[in-house]
């Protein structure tokens, strides 16, 4: 859990906060409450000392399904937490939904700094006071905006925070894509055994892409949640516009990425398009068919149709699972093992030219306008995805046919059934 917790109402500056302690824009900052709903969490580095600090929801002291999910996340890391950021709004001022908040940390009290936020100028200095009847010691006036007065709010901070080395997360990074309302929340809390992650039938709950460490038989893992893509028609500029970038951002710093298609509504084109952004970036994948308690279809019958949908992703191991039923999460954990080490396997080039051999064996490639497509040897050049180089006299007369024919054997001769295969031709003349 992170050192640091920054709570407060909903579009008091909290983000803004975090993203400036940080560094960098991490958390989706827009101007309407409850943009921030899980917790995300940065290192922070202040004067050789480095620690976490996590971002957490606006808490309001009556809502809905969520705000009452947010509220349970942030009670149960207050223990854990060695220091407490309560953000108040100088410019709003004294509210009740401060002082219900104040009265959930007060006894956490000798670990939380109130920061009131918003203090841009020296006229507003004097609004600081009447939050001192929040009964917190320790009270700072900032702009989290323009970085006034948070130099020394980290100064008071990391004096209370014993040091640690920097924590880097480390594992085998599993991206959780897909439609908005699939399941992807619902399967990471499954995997978890618990609510890390705030799970709600309203679709668009996950803002932010959320990584989370997790170990399943001695094998590190790092867990992203992230936001619903969408039709980009149906993506309006602002807080869903982000998200969505950072849901294919999470795609490129994946290992691998888990399609959950929801199989109670079929797979649409948006299922496809995602597929497709998963396959062009050659990562590892899993076809995650999620609800299946709520579908009549066989085993075989599912699977058979999920590969007649996604062609494309015929080397993607498929895993059916009912996240609120907890089934087929532990054949998901094992699939994960399953692509990594495909994901990763390494040849020998003498191998490697032996199972182009065969292929050649079997079938040769056919000439093009009277000119014979010659092969010379290949290599593998590296891995995450097995990426195979074939030095050929001629790249633009390999037809498009015999390449898909050629890719396949390959796969199957190195044994690569359940990870991206990289096929590279390139040109060199003839001696």
């Amino acid at each position: 859990m992170a050192d640091v917790l920054i709570v407060g109402r909903p579009n008091v500056g909290k983000s803004t906060l975090f993203n400036r302690l940080v560094r960098k824009r991490k958390s989706i900052v827009h101007d309407l409450p409850g943009v921030t709903r899980d917790m995300v969490e940065g290192v922070v580095s202040w004067k050789d000392k480095v620690f976490t600090v996590a971002d957490t929801g606006g808490v309001l002291e009556k809502g809905d399904d969520i705000t009452e999910a947010i509220k349970r996340q942030i009670q149960r890391v207050l223990d854990s937490a060695k220091a407490i950021i309560f953000v108040v709004d100088g410019r709003e001022g004294l509210t009740a939904g401060d002082e219900y908040l104040a009265r959930l940390l007060y006894p956490y009290k000798e670990k939380v700094v109130l920061a009131v936020n918003k203090i841009d100028n020296q006229k507003l200095q004097n609004r600081i006071y009447e939050f001192y009847s929040l009964g917190f010691e320790e009270v700072f006036p900032i702009s989290a905006q323009h970085g006034v007065g948070v130099g020394e709010l980290l100064d008071y901070i990391v004096d209370r925070i014993p040091q640690e080395k920097e924590r880097i997360l480390e594992g085998v990074k599993v991206a959780f894509l897909g439609r908005p309302n699939v399941g992807k929340s619902s399967l990471i809390n499954a995997l978890l055994k618990e609510e890390r992650v705030i799970v709600s039938p309203i679709p668009g709950t996950t803002r932010d892409a959320i990584e989370i460490p997790f170990s399943f038989e001695g094998k590190d893992y790092i867990l992203i949640d992230t936001a619903g893509i969408r039709r980009k028609s149906k993506v309006e500029y602002g807080v869903e516009f982000f998200s969505v970038g950072r849901s294919i951002k999470a795609v490129e710093l994946s290992d691998i990425s888990c399609l959950v298609i929801d199989l109670s509504e079929g797979i649409t084109d948006q299922d496809k398009k995602i597929g497709g952004l998963i396959e062009r970036r050659y990562k590892g994948c899993i076809i995650v068919g999620n609800k299946i308690d709520l579908v009549k279809a066989s085993k075989g019958e599912l699977e058979a149709y999920i590969r007649k949908e996604l062609p494309f992703l015929d080397f993607a191991p498929i895993v059916l699972t009912s996240a609120l039923k907890r089934q087929g999460i532990e054949n998901l954990l094992r699939a994960f093992d399953l692509v990594w080490q495909d994901y990763n396997l390494q040849h020998k080039t003498s191998f490697i030219n032996r199972a182009i051999e065969r292929i050649l064996k079997e079938k040769h490639p056919p000439s093009y306008k009277g000119k014979e497509v010659k092969i010379y040897y290949a290599f593998q050049e590296g891995t995450k995805p097995p990426t195979i180089v074939v030095f050929t006299n001629d790249p633009e007369i390999w037809r498009s046919e015999y390449k898909r024919f050629f890719l396949r054997k390959l796969r199957e001769y190195l044994n690569i059934r359940h990870a991206p295969l990289r096929f590279l031709l390139k040109g060199r003349e003839e001696d």
